[in-house]
């Protein structure tokens, strides 16, 4: 056995997140894996995740076992993501078998990195939880559920307003919130809007008094 090809194709499988994508990883994979098993090919057919299925396929596998693999959290341990145990020694299935391990430590790579986005997404978008820095560091301003339902205001421009009002620019938001400063802009201009007021200083000032009775919006006549 060329152990080269082995070695380049395992280190393709091991390693999802330095190829872009999972669907430019899956098509690198397929390109090791048929030069590991010796058929190299010039062009990936339509459907390269089911060549890649065809080509690391063990006894007791189920059509579409990468498919679901792919979709399951705990792809390495059932269904079709698991490894039977090895009685055939030949060479072809002790190198289809070091391939497909490769293959489910780069799926277990790719589940970790949904986890951890789903986590990530869930803590900013938490008003309470995503904001409680701001709301510790200064505590005569609001919290973003005090915004949310004194004023009305919805999604991101909560924790917009309270970052404003620290004194943060937009680009500082932006970072902060992992959005672009042109949508912090847009956010900043709403919340403004809405709360009738003009500048930043305007801003700061009317959380931290309570601001009094809710102001209407001005109208768009009146600008």
């Amino acid at each position: 056995m060329d152990l080269a090809p082995l070695v380049r194709a395992v280190e393709v499988l091991m390693t999802p997140l330095e190829w872009g994508g999972r669907d430019a990883w899956l098509a690198e994979s397929l390109r090791r894996v048929r030069a590991a098993c010796g058929a190299p090919g010039p062009d990936l057919p339509a459907d390269a995740l089911g060549e890649l299925e065809a080509w690391l396929r063990l006894p007791g596998d189920e059509p579409g076992w990468l498919h679901r693999a792919l979709a399951s959290a705990d792809a390495g341990r059932g269904g079709g993501g698991a490894l039977p145990a090895i009685t055939d020694g030949s060479e072809v299935f002790v190198l289809v078998v070091s391939l497909r391990c490769a293959l489910l430590a780069g799926l277990t790579t790719l589940h970790r990195l949904h986890a951890w986005q789903g986590s990530l997404g869930q803590a900013l978008d938490d008003g309470e939880t995503g904001m409680a820095m701001v709301d510790r560091l200064s505590p005569g301003l609001p919290t973003t559920q005090e915004l949310r339902v004194s004023f009305g205001l919805r999604g991101r421009e909560p924790q917009v307003a309270l970052l404003a009002a620290e004194g943060l620019s937009n680009v500082a938001i932006a970072q902060r919130l992992r959005l672009s400063a042109h949508t912090v802009r847009h956010y900043l201009e709403r919340v403004l809007e809405r709360l009738g007021l003009h500048t930043r200083k305007a801003l700061a000032l009317h959380l931290m008094t309570g601001g009094g009775e809710r102001p209407q919006p001005r109208s768009r006549e009146s600008r």
